[in-house]
């Protein structure tokens, strides 16, 4: 069948219109070759434009740039898919992956939730999909691999699922497939009235009895003048967006004026809050401001109410600051999916509020908006991308990792590729328990080269995971290159980092195992199951013949450090700015296997137990001290003996008048001699952000709750006599 005896076809003009009678949505998958598929899409968008009588608005994903030689239609614009979180939030009516330039999974698990009622969404692919070089393979392609060189598991898996589903197709070779007139989960009774919000009157301008509600609590809620958040969870298109909007519309409405912040991960992912009152007069929408995130944590203006949209693709410690600095705030967040930082909005954040504001409100709307439920692009996605992976609990009663002591394995990528309930468990377990899993690494999980893969099971189930991935080996010329800055090959993140901020060239030379990922099931942590596993890999690592180290690289915390530490792992590398994800500092750990890689081991932790002093006064006057001390007392410091003259000094500041200006030299030996006694003492926090920080005394005092320098100084004397004795 030709592509105009498709395209004249009745089914595809009464595509459209089924999909908006049902506030539905539909992925088209459309297959050939790259020129053909253009041609397809821009004919098939002319229709829809037509049928619509009015300009699209949408966009065009590409993995990689590829300059297209099209005339796209008026309001559709190519976005780059490392690009497409920051349209959450968004509303499209079209979206169009172009997988001849690459499929991006986290561009699909981002960008899909965007597309509104009776939108559509076309993929464009090769014939032989998983038969094909995927462009952006090349990201997943360490050196010396190249794309072609890795297996497609992952885009095999998206075939058939698409093709399960019965997912209307055009094809180049074979005509239409697919029966796409009324797609079967569709019925009549997605079309009843209580099925079409839009059609009722409701209060405050909501579009669904749920979403009024959410209204109304958000009001009484701030009218009892709260001191507590708000944290609002739902899956996408469910108009926790809208409700946001809907309630600083009724806010600005009231008779007292309001300072009102919203911020996002970007000024479009908000758009949907604003839409809400747009139609007001300047002066009332004077009242509300759009601020980013970090220039929000810097400048902390005064605020009646923070909103906070699209909070799971912030950072934790962002989330964290902007809860201190506005305890009057809304955070709204997606419950399903692991864009962004995933799951760690529910795993750490929700921690860190029961621990400080314990009485937090919990709100959520389930009734999607955006579409009508049994939207067949939705369960589509999330089965592409495993969004509703669904894990089973452990054992979880008393005693039962006694009495069913737990079993170590490795899992290979092809088992895993031929299992897919196996699949499901392992995966949802990542999702579950790790808080920075994303679409990008299923598609790692079963593609990427180099990997390796240890699962603890109880009862045969899996419980705990790492990802190992191998790295290094490079000739020293090369090597050499990476230490001067010359070249980065792709990959090898840990040995090319600490060839190059490390130092060491010979780190780049030798054998790797970085563990990527260690995870355990939320019901176990703490339980010595990660120890277990962590010791499981090292044993395994000390049989590689041609291993040197075994190391990773993590945001480093004071619950995470502890646990590397007692492992038989060294600090070896500090990052000097905070990871954009994470919003934490990376440490970087090893451990020697060879007797070449212990060598190696101790030269990088010398060299970083020689620079880091100059990174505290310089960039790292922000770390936090309790941080910086669990670092500081894994490292070998040296214990050199106080002189006669700093014993005097010390004496003289601890018990007399001698001011603190001429008493740094002395105070700073001491200092580094009960670090590298291991000093445990909550009151040498202050001193080491004083003396090895140079944090400001203003800053000192205010943060310590004192007035006045005179008042820093008898606190300072206290606390010395106190360590002395």
């Amino acid at each position: 069948m030709n592509s105009s005896s498709m395209l004249n076809d009745p089914d595809f003009t009464n595509l459209l219109p089924i999909l908006e009678t049902y506030r539905h949505r539909q992925l088209v998958w459309i297959t050939g070759d790259a020129s053909w598929c253009y041609k397809e899409v821009l004919t098939l968008l002319a229709k829809q434009q037509q049928l619509l009588d009015q300009s699209l608005t949408g966009c065009w994903i590409q993995a990689v740039a590829n300059p297209l030689q099209l005339e796209l239609p008026e309001g559709i614009s190519v976005l780059p898919a490392s690009k497409s979180r920051g349209l959450l939030g968004s509303e499209q009516q079209v979206l169009v992956i172009d997988a001849f330039s690459g499929f991006n999974p986290d561009a699909l698990g981002a960008l899909a939730g965007t597309l509104k009622a009776g939108g559509v969404l076309y993929l464009l692919t090769p014939e032989a999909w998983s038969a094909s070089v995927d462009p952006d393979y090349r990201r997943l392609a360490a050196w010396p691999l190249e794309a072609k060189d890795l297996t497609h598991y992952f885009v095999q898996r998206c075939e058939r699922v698409l093709i399960e589903n019965q997912v209307p197709r055009f094809s180049q070779q074979q005509g239409k497939l697919g029966n796409w007139a009324v797609p079967n989960i569709l019925t009549a009774a997605t079309i009843q009235p209580e099925n079409q919000p839009f059609l009722k009157i409701l209060p405050w301008g909501a579009v669904s009895k749920e979403q009024a509600l959410l209204v109304t609590q958000l009001v009484d809620w701030f009218a009892s003048k709260p001191v507590v958040p708000v944290v609002i969870t739902a899956n996408r298109g469910r108009g926790k967006s809208g409700a946001l909007g809907l309630l600083l519309r009724e806010l600005i409405q009231q008779t007292t004026r309001k300072k009102l912040l919203v911020t996002a991960p970007s000024s479009q992912a908000a758009a949907a809050i604003f839409a809400r009152i747009e139609d007001l007069s300047p002066e009332e929408q004077a009242q509300v401001s759009f601020i980013a995130p970090d220039a929000l944590l810097e400048e902390k203006p005064k605020a009646d109410l923070l909103l906070v949209d699209e909070a799971a693709a912030l950072p934790v410690p962002v989330l964290q600051g902007l809860l201190a600095a506005y305890p009057c705030s809304v955070f709204a967040t997606t419950q399903q999916g692991y864009e962004g930082n995933g799951r760690g909005f529910a795993l750490r954040f929700t921690q860190h509020l029961n621990q400080h504001t314990p009485n937090w409100l919990a709100l959520s709307v389930n009734q999607p908006l955006r579409w009508a439920e049994g939207d067949p692009l939705e369960a589509l996605v999330n089965r592409l991308l495993l969004l509703d992976a669904e894990v089973t609990d452990p054992d979880l009663t008393r005693g039962a990792l006694t009495k069913m002591p737990l079993s170590f394995t490795w899992l290979k990528q092809v088992d895993l590729a031929a299992n897919e309930a196996l699949l499901q468990q392992v995966f949802g377990l990542l999702v579950l328990a790790h808080y920075r899993t994303t679409p990008d690494d299923f598609r790692q999980l079963l593609d990427a080269p180099a990997i390796h893969l240890a699962c603890a099971w109880q009862n045969n189930l899996p419980v705990a995971l790492t990802l190992v991935q191998e790295e290094g080996g490079f000739d020293a010329e090369l090597a050499q290159a990476i230490f001067m800055g010359k070249r980065r090959p792709q990959g090898h993140m840990l040995a090319q980092s600490l060839a190059f901020h490390g130092g060491l060239a010979q780190a780049a030379e030798v054998n790797w195992w970085r563990i990527q990922r260690i995870l355990v099931h939320p019901a176990l942590q703490r339980q010595g199951v990660g120890k277990q596993l962590l010791d499981f890999v090292l044993e395994e690592a000390k049989q590689q013949p041609k291993l040197d180290l075994i190391g990773s690289s993590f945001g480093a915390t004071t619950e995470l450090l502890p646990f590397w530490f007692k492992g038989g792992y060294q600090p070896v590398r500090l990052g000097i700015t905070k990871d954009q994800a994470s919003g934490e500092h990376t440490l970087q750990v090893a451990q020697g296997i060879s007797i070449k890689g212990k060598a190696l081991q101790q030269q990088l932790v010398e060299r970083f137990s020689l620079t880091l002093p100059d990174a505290l006064t310089l960039w790292l006057k922000a770390l936090p001290a309790d941080l910086l001390i669990i670092v500081l007392q894994a490292l070998p410091l040296k214990k050199v003996a106080l002189s006669k003259q700093d014993q005097l000094e010390l004496n003289a500041f601890a018990e007399g008048h001698r001011p603190l200006a001429v008493s740094r030299t002395a105070l700073k030996a001491w200092l580094w001699q009960v670090l590298a006694e291991k000093v445990k003492a909550t009151q040498l926090a202050p001193w080491v952000q004083l003396l090895l920080q140079e944090v400001p005394e203003l800053k000192l005092q205010q943060q310590l709750a004192l007035k006045g320098k005179k008042e820093l100084d008898r606190w300072l004397r206290r606390s010395l006599n106190q360590l002395l004795e």
